[in-house]
């Protein structure tokens, strides 16, 4: 998990693309909307974005600052009854997953936090106490994850049920409960995070796409402007 501040000065539209984490919001300044097309609206002052498997377009008004906690779908599964795969791709108000009275509680600490500029983490501790954490049934999963992790995407996902012990039909069901995506769709975040943390130290896309775990330049591509809107050239020039 990591909890910081997001601070923007100018008004901007910007692009969020897909990772492996949920991103609890509060805006504690300013206001920022999710844009579709023509269609912009406000998110919630206090919201959470699930997992993402394709590009999101969000537009901040000047000056706008938030607290920002990235965490875990697996370990957020721990703490709410909604299944993980209700929330992806998906903007919620906090309070379709939380009390009124912890959201609540949660606003005040940032306030405070932002009054006072503290850091993040004093308003992530108020708010998330291990306590509250419902017993890990499926140890299994997080195994699951690191070792889709360590190789970079590039595991056979019916060779991993079978080394972790389960079916490749729990594992799956296990993946959409609790982490919102498959194991192959969360292989190919991987992947592709991976190829965006390389994207800018190389211009050749044919040793990236083969370094990164796809099978030749289209592939990448292809699943590269899938999860980002644009092709990997056109991402690099927006960014430089």
């Amino acid at each position: 998990m990591k909890a910081f501040w997001d601070t923007r000065i100018n008004s901007e539209t910007y692009t969020v693309v897909p990772g492996e984490n949920c991103v609890i919001g509060i805006q504690v300044r300013g206001r920022i909307h999710r844009v579709e097309g023509e269609r912009s609206d406000p998110l919630r002052i206090a919201g959470i974005t699930g997992i993402l498997t394709g590009p999101r377009k969000f537009h901040s008004l000047q000056n706008t600052k938030s607290l920002l906690i990235q965490i875990s779908p697996l370990l957020l599964s721990r703490r709410i009854a909604v299944p993980m795969s209700e929330i992806r791709d998906a903007s919620l108000s906090l309070e379709d997953l939380f009390t009124k009275s912890e959201v609540s509680r949660l606003m005040e600490a940032c306030e405070e936090a932002n009054v006072s500029d503290l850091d993040a983490s004093f308003v992530f501790e108020k708010f998330w106490k291990p306590k509250s954490l419902r017993e890990d049934q499926d140890s299994y999963l997080s195994e699951a994850m690191q070792r889709i992790r360590a190789s970079f995407g590039e595991i056979g996902i019916r060779s991993l049920a079978e080394d972790l012990g389960v079916s490749q039909s729990t594992l799956e069901r296990g993946f959409k409960s609790r982490i919102g995506v498959n194991p192959k769709e969360f292989a190919s975040l991987v992947r592709f995070r991976k190829a965006l943390e390389h994207l800018g130290k190389t211009s050749n896309l044919t040793e990236l796409a083969y370094g990164s775990g796809y099978y030749d330049q289209a592939h990448f591509i292809r699943e590269f402007k899938k999860k980002t809107g644009v092709n990997p050239k056109k991402w690099s020039s927006l960014k430089s």
